[in-house]
């Protein structure tokens, strides 16, 4: 038996204010996040030539200073993975993983392939509709082609059971 492949592929799309929440999730929950801490701002800084990052602009209400965090794409790609598992947005597990910058947000790609046993035997290579459909048989033909017809046997009624002598 032959193999079937399916590709998968699939784009989520992060807009900035998930991608504020998916990065707060991931802090929060290493024990990374200021308590009591506000977002003031949110930007993607892809102009310089490093990699590109998430700023957040954070607010701490005991210090009333703003100050910013970056965080690496390869952090906003963990944020986004550990926010899917956390709010059950399936994701494959073999899937092979790349993330985008998209001018609003980040776009996370997901592309799998699944490899199942075939319910069919290995294709021919020649192009679907190529094989000339067969031929009406000529006369001569016809007769030496056609199947012999099948003997009928004639119906026998059940034989009759005698009543029960009781």
């Amino acid at each position: 038996m032959a193999n079937t492949l399916i590709h998968e592929n699939r784009r989520l799309q992060f807009p900035l204010d998930t991608l504020v929440d998916a990065l707060i999730e991931l802090e929060d929950k290493q024990g990374h996040w200021p308590s009591k801490a506000t977002v003031v701002g949110a930007s993607i800084d892809n102009s310089g030539d490093d990699e590109a990052a998430v700023v957040l602009s954070i607010h701490r209400p005991e210090g009333g200073a703003v100050f910013e965090r970056r965080y690496s794409l390869s952090l906003v790609a963990a944020a986004i993975v550990n926010y899917c598992v956390t709010m059950r947005v399936p994701i494959p597990r073999n899937s092979t993983k790349t993330i985008q910058v998209a001018t609003d947000g980040v776009v996370l790609v997901l592309e799998n392939t699944v490899m199942l046993q075939s319910r069919h035997e290995e294709l021919s290579t020649l192009p679907a509709g190529s094989v000339p459909p067969p031929t009406s048989p000529t006369a001569g033909e016809a007769s030496a082609a056609a199947p012999e017809p099948v003997a009928q046997q004639p119906e026998v009624p059940p034989a009759e059971t005698p009543p029960d002598a009781a």
